[in-house]
């Protein structure tokens, strides 16, 4: 088995795990479901992943030039604060399917950030994909209700979305000059920091509540959503580059969709496969056109 071949199959596995990560936020803080707050939610699943990274954080603390350092800093807020704190701020209000479909716009903003990261102009076809994501994104907004969230929600998940998309694109040049598991460990460490000073001081109220179905959902998304798909995902997409890497989301909508519905009971309604559909034909253009 080649290299390539192995850094696919790792970035398929950590989106496979991060598309059960909507529906396990969406039953643990949405509206109608255990609601319990967002914030120290977020804190705690990150508190315990951050000290399963500890040793490789001190390693990289010690060893690493402080530019390094810094960018990591930098990657951990961006990607680990920046992305789930928004995420499960919109998640009590969005529906996992939906929060699937959205979160399927992020191949698409990978694309274009590379563009600019590189100082070029993205060619045409991906300006015309970005056109047709952005109808996709106001046909989901359009349809959206009661049963598959608010566009004060979906505006979080959005945002979430944009700041996963923008630390793929900065993060490639630590994980060519480091270990990937300092790498992560610096990136959680990081990133957690500012997750426990806007959730910190609710955790153990909030723990001291949970039921033991609460805990088996969170030690599981803490666990394998947290911990190793993160690490799978900076092993893979240092092996495939950003832009190729990301192709591999195409899969996390249909993951998100179907646990919603099948686990949560969530409704389908024609404004998502419409929207959804336009999103992911709006993403194989920008890949395709793109790659070439």
């Amino acid at each position: 088995m080649t290299y390539k071949t192995k850094a696919a199959g790792m970035t398929l596995l950590s989106v496979l795990l991060w598309g059960c990560a909507p529906v396990g936020t969406r039953f643990m803080v949405g509206d109608g479901h255990e609601a319990v707050a967002a914030a120290p939610f977020v804190a705690l699943r990150y508190g315990i992943a951050a000290l399963c990274f500890f040793p490789w954080a001190l390693r990289a603390l010690r060893g690493w030039r402080r530019r390094d350092l810094m960018l990591g800093a930098v990657c951990g807020v961006i990607g680990i604060t920046g992305y789930n704190l928004p995420n499960a701020l919109g998640t009590r209000t969005v529906s996992a399917g939906m929060i699937g479909l959205l979160n399927g716009s992020e191949p698409l903003m990978i694309v274009v950030l590379a563009a600019l990261r590189d100082r070029r102009v993205p060619r045409g076809w991906t300006l015309l994909a970005a056109f047709i994501g952005f109808a996709g994104i106001i046909l989901l907004v359009q349809g959206g209700g009661p049963a598959l969230g608010n566009l004060t929600g979906i505006c979080w998940i959005l945002l979430s979305a944009f700041l996963w998309s923008l630390y793929c694109v900065i993060i490639p040049p630590l994980m060519r000059r480091h270990n990937a598991l300092e790498v992560t460990g610096v990136t959680i460490a990081a990133g957690t920091i500012p997750l426990l000073l806007a959730g910190g001081s609710g955790i153990a109220g909030m723990a001291a509540q949970f039921t033991p179905l609460q805990w088996e959902v969170t030690l599981a998304m803490i666990f394998l959503t947290s911990v190793l798909a993160l690490l799978l995902w900076n092993l893979g997409s240092a092996g495939l580059g950003a832009e190729r890497a990301g192709w591999v989301l195409y899969v996390l909508p249909v993951v998100s969709l179907a646990g919603g519905v099948a686990l949560l009971g969530e409704p389908l309604r024609a404004a998502e496969f419409l929207g959804g559909g336009l999103i992911m034909l709006s993403v194989a253009l920008s890949q395709r056109r793109e790659a070439t």
